[in-house]
């Protein structure tokens, strides 16, 4: 007598920390709209790591065919109970599923990868920031070691985890899709400034409310622009604004699901963060149209190649000089800005080429 052997379905995995956050979530969230059109067989484990809602996941759940979604419990007391709900989802989908490859981009799952190494799966890590988080824990560094593949989004990145771990890391740039250029400025004083970010830290919202301070000459409104991470750093921005007044130069949006709306109002962009991959924020004030001024990181130097528009962290005066530096542009020295930074988007961070390498990485796992 013949026994049939159960023939499971090859399908992909992707863990997201959540599905709507930052960056990172916005580009995985191409990555699985190409699975979709595309037909990859592509499961997605939420694990809501900081118990965000999502109002997107409804729909997407509904229109969805060759994509799974799998949400875990929202509400956990450790990082451990993340990891046991993952294993417990994946052992259980493992019935009547063969994974093939499991796409990783937050550090703290790093830590999974043995046992889904152990599991047959192939682990595949995709950093997005500068590898900071990974550098400093002896855990992650062990584990990123183990995986069969990494990818990095930055040129800074990729050099840095090569240096790390001595393999070779896959470079796959961040993509944007085509939109239309919003109208240029009339006028050119800058009165309003959008600081796009997560409410966190790392993203140092706490130098532009510096800036303000110590520059009262400069009359703009700063819009702060993003998700509430940290709301001990939250309270700290809120308590400066009331300590120095700021109030009626200072608003806090919180989330915002499209910033069109805020690009079209803003005269000027800022990323002052500490750390970064490719930004996000930057190549959309691009290809929107508008000028931009970072912190000069190394990570921020693969996008904003004009020493004129990246400031030091030590202090606030380079950011003024940036903004005089802008608002001393010809008109024709200013236009010739917004549309070398706009071409620069289209040619280096096409969201097909983006997908594509995605998907050539993890074919080779089939």
């Amino acid at each position: 007598m013949k026994i049939k052997c159960l023939q499971r379905e090859h399908r992909y995995l992707l863990l997201m920390p959540e599905y709507e956050m930052g960056g990172a979530e916005i580009q995985f969230r191409y990555v699985i709209e190409s699975a979709e059109k595309n037909q990859w067989n592509l499961d997605v484990i939420i694990e809501h790591r900081f118990g965000e809602k999502s109002k997107l996941l409804k729909n997407e759940v509904v229109l969805k065919k060759n994509v799974r979604y799998y949400e875990l419990a929202e509400h956990r007391t450790s990082e451990k109970s993340v990891y046991l709900e993952v294993l417990r989802q994946v052992l259980k989908n493992s019935l009547r599923v063969k994974y093939t490859a499991c796409l990783i981009y937050s550090s703290a799952d790093l830590v999974l990868v043995p046992m889904f190494r152990s599991l047959g799966i192939h682990a595949i890590f995709s950093e997005r920031i500068d590898a900071s988080n990974i550098i400093k824990n002896q855990l992650f560094i062990s584990c990123l070691k183990y995986c069969n593949c990494i990818l990095a989004n930055s040129t800074f990145a990729q050099k840095r985890l090569e240096n790390l771990t001595g393999k070779r890391i896959i470079l796959i740039r961040n993509g944007k899709p085509p939109v239309q250029q919003l109208p240029l400025k009339e006028n050119r004083e800058i009165c309003r400034v959008l600081v796009p970010g997560r409410i966190v830290a790392s993203k140092n919202q706490l130098m532009i409310l510096h800036y303000l301070r110590d520059f009262p000459a400069f009359k703009g409104q700063v819009i702060f622009a993003g998700i509430v991470v940290d709301g001990g750093y939250e309270r700290k921005l809120k308590n400066f604004v009331n300590r120095y007044h700021l109030q009626e130069r200072v608003e806090f949006l919180g989330y915002v699901d499209n910033l069109v709306e805020q690009y079209e109002k803003a005269d000027l962009v800022i990323l002052p963060s500490l750390k970064e991959g490719t930004p996000n924020v930057v190549l959309e004030a691009y290809a929107y149209g508008r000028p931009v001024i970072v912190s000069n990181i190394e990570s921020e130097k693969d996008v904003v190649r004009n020493d004129h528009l990246r400031f030091g962290l030590n202090g606030t005066d380079e950011i003024n000089k940036c903004i005089e530096y802008i608002q001393g542009l010809s008109n024709k020295e200013y236009t010739d800005l917004i549309v070398r930074n706009r071409q620069f988007v289209i040619n280096n961070y096409s969201i097909d080429r983006m997908n594509e390498r995605f998907y050539k990485v993890l074919r080779r796992f089939e």
